[in-house]
């Protein structure tokens, strides 16, 4: 279950003709994090990016004594021969967020994308209650992901229920692990199951990570042991994203 949250997992590549803005987005949400982070402790943010990205980003990204941040190369946790290398760059992206947190057995932890920007004080406990997540949910009607990672795990697909929205959010390496095993064939890695389905149904978005995540652990029924449930959640004074 969920003690605290103190870390992120931030999934970055840098573009070859935007190199400078995509640093400088970083930067920025390295600099809000450290305006807002109320803990005694340091914030725990892990960059993953390609090993080309590695000294331009280590070199480059602002440092503050409240935030710990690392940047570590894809290769650290996908073998050469992983079909991760073969994904588009967006799915590239939604696999670190589920892979490397679960690797880690990171617990509770933020994922984060570098055009997001803090804008409220938070601790490692804002976004814990009582052992649980004050995740961000969404309708799943209102994306269409939602009904084909439903095929994809071979489960009901309820238009009228929720699911954990998009980044930013918070999610359990747990369930992130759960949600990744449920899809290995006998000795055949996920990746290649997940790849398979894109170029199955090429032309659609087959899956997300919070799709893949919030689907595997209804399966398995474990959703709202680690996640508060959404009509509370659409409620409390207390959000992870606020459209104000």
């Amino acid at each position: 279950m969920f003690s605290e949250v103190r870390q992120a997992i931030l999934p970055m590549a840098l573009r070859q003709r935007k190199r400078r803005g995509d640093l400088e987005r970083a930067g920025l949400l390295i600099e809000s994090l450290s305006k807002h982070w109320r803990d005694a402790r340091p914030f725990q943010l892990l960059i993953v990016s390609p090993a080309n990205d590695l000294s331009e980003l280590r070199e480059g990204l602002p440092r503050f004594p409240n935030i710990d941040v690392s940047v570590r190369a894809e290769q650290d946790f996908f073998p050469a021969y992983s079909p991760f290398y073969l994904y588009p760059g967006w799915y590239r992206q939604q696999v670190v967020k589920l892979r490397v947190p679960a690797l880690l057995n990171f617990g509770g932890f933020l994922t984060l994308d570098s055009d997001v920007c803090c804008v409220g004080d938070f601790d490692a406990s804002t976004f814990v209650q009582d052992g649980r997540a004050l995740s961000r949910w969404e309708p799943k009607r209102h994306h269409g992901w939602w009904e084909q990672v439903a095929r994809t795990l071979r489960m009901p697909y309820d238009e009228g229920a929720h699911g954990l929205s998009v980044t930013p959010n918070i999610l359990h390496s747990d369930l992130a692990s759960q949600a990744l095993e449920h899809l290995r064939v006998g000795p055949i890695d996920p990746l290649w199951v997940l790849g398979w389905q894109m170029v199955r149904r090429f032309g659609r978005i087959v899956w997300t990570e919070y799709s893949l995540y919030t689907g595997v652990a209804e399966i398995a029924g474990n959703l709202f042991d680690y996640h508060v449930h959404w009509d509370p959640c659409y409620f409390q004074d207390t959000q992870l994203f606020s459209e104000h």
